[in-house]
């Protein structure tokens, strides 16, 4: 039986190593980060079935990552923080945590928590997306066209894995920065220089093109272009 992955978001370098261990032990296999930020690229890549998350740590407050968080994973999140006041629970509950324990916190109720979010039914993204040829396995993070790998860079395969999770859905170059660098203040030319990069790799090699720009807009994924495609 595969063991349940749980991800640690917390500053606290005892309470990440003490959990590390603890839940190492009981059977789970656990990842931590420091702060908000290298938090979110954990779980974006790593995709956990649980997380366990602080409210105070540097970059990115836990109650501020909480949406980020969902827009890269339903797994079930429960808050573990010194700040006990209703006010935060409140918060979170509101931004997208389903758990909040505060601490000093005893073992057994982290773990009941833990156990009921897993016993919670599954609000996962498939493993595995298709879409003209292409294929993207999400846990192994590689691609293929027509059953050619593809090599895609950490970066290019996020940005390939967004547009196909909602093909011929128009996402604007802002809507795919926030998705990719959330906590960064990055231009707009940043998505049409990695555009052209997955170009080159999905599209260039083959007959029909599946990525397109809509002028003054974003891009797409989808196979008819229509008249207001445009190159960028």
């Amino acid at each position: 039986m595969t063991a349940s992955r749980v991800a640690l978001i917390d500053d606290e370098p005892g309470i990440r190593q003490f959990l590390e261990i603890e839940l190492g032990h009981i059977g789970f296999e656990v990842r931590a980060a420091v702060d908000g930020a290298t938090g979110f690229d954990l779980v974006r890549n790593w995709d956990p079935d649980v997380l366990i998350v602080d409210i105070v740590m540097p970059n990115i407050d836990g109650i501020s990552l909480l949406p980020l968080l969902r827009r890269v994973t339903q797994a079930p999140i429960v808050m573990l923080t010194a700040r006990g006041s209703a006010k935060d629970k409140i918060a979170s509950l509101a931004n997208g945590a389903d758990y909040y324990l505060a601490k000093p916190f005893e073992m057994r109720e982290l773990l009941a928590h833990l156990r009921a979010a897993l016993r919670r039914p599954a609000l996962r993204q498939p493993d595995f997306l298709r879409f003209g040829g292409l294929a993207l396995n999400l846990r192994q993070r590689t691609v293929e066209r027509d059953g050619v790998p593809i090599e895609l860079k950490s970066r290019e395969f996020d940005l390939l894995s967004v547009l196909a999770k909602d093909p011929r859905r128009v996402f604007t170059r802002q809507e795919l920065i926030e998705r990719l660098w959330p906590d960064r203040d990055v231009s707009d030319g940043i998505i049409d220089t990695y555009v052209c990069y997955l170009r080159a790799k999905i599209d260039a090699p083959f007959d029909e093109p599946l990525l397109h720009s809509i002028r003054g807009v974003g891009y797409v994924l989808r196979r008819t272009p229509s008249l207001t495609d445009a190159k960028p």
